[in-house]
């Protein structure tokens, strides 16, 4: 019986996410895969039997450690506006980080190789930020004329629209104007507002 070797499979995963971001899920095959990790061919289905099987598992590690960082820090926050700011910090900041991941999550997700189980992963991995929401509005902070899906959805785009331009260079964003961009979405939410 052959042992994984983690180093391959994690220069395997990379080379993924590389080449996703350049050709796209549809574009992206184990040759160029093994090509741009540095091995054989052979090798890669070693570990992987085909390109779906590493796309879903790439997706599901990926969807984890995403929505890890999402929540760090928020319990450690005094009040309901500062956890949910460190929230919005936190996805912001990590698309920004991990920019190739997040584009290949949002591809993955949207397309056909995504499976039953994996979406029902990824209303789970919300969960804990919509529970936040409905604690908003149960705490009389938020408006309660908007559902809290719509109110996760808005931020969503925002940081998503907020982190490419980041990215691209078209707008630099400091931690001044995260702030900002988080006190604009608040302002659209908050009760009262």
């Amino acid at each position: 019986m052959r042992i994984r070797d983690e180093d391959k499979i994690k220069r395997i995963y990379k080379a993924a996410i590389c080449l996703i971001s350049e050709v796209g899920i549809a574009g992206l095959t184990m040759a160029k895969l093994a090509k741009e990790a540095k091995l054989a061919t052979g090798t890669v289905y070693i570990y992987f039997k085909s390109k779906e099987v590493l796309i879903n598992k790439l997706f599901t590690k990926l969807q984890q450690e995403a929505a890890e960082r999402f929540m760090q820090g928020m319990e450690k926050q005094s009040n309901f506006k500062q956890q949910l700011c460190r929230v919005f910090l936190n996805y912001l900041n990590h698309r920004i980080k991990y920019h190739d991941e997040s584009v290949f999550l949002e591809q993955y997700y949207r397309s056909p190789y995504i499976t039953k189980d994996q979406l029902q992963l990824t209303q789970a991995l919300k969960q804990p930020v919509l529970d936040l929401f409905h604690q908003g509005q149960d705490n009389d902070e938020l408006r309660c004329d908007m559902d809290v899906h719509m109110m996760f959805l808005m931020f969503l785009g925002f940081i998503r629209e907020l982190a490419g331009e980041h990215v691209l260079g078209f707008y630099v964003l400091d931690e001044k104007k995260k702030l900002e961009a988080f006190e604009r979405s608040w302002e659209l939410i908050e009760k009262g507002g």
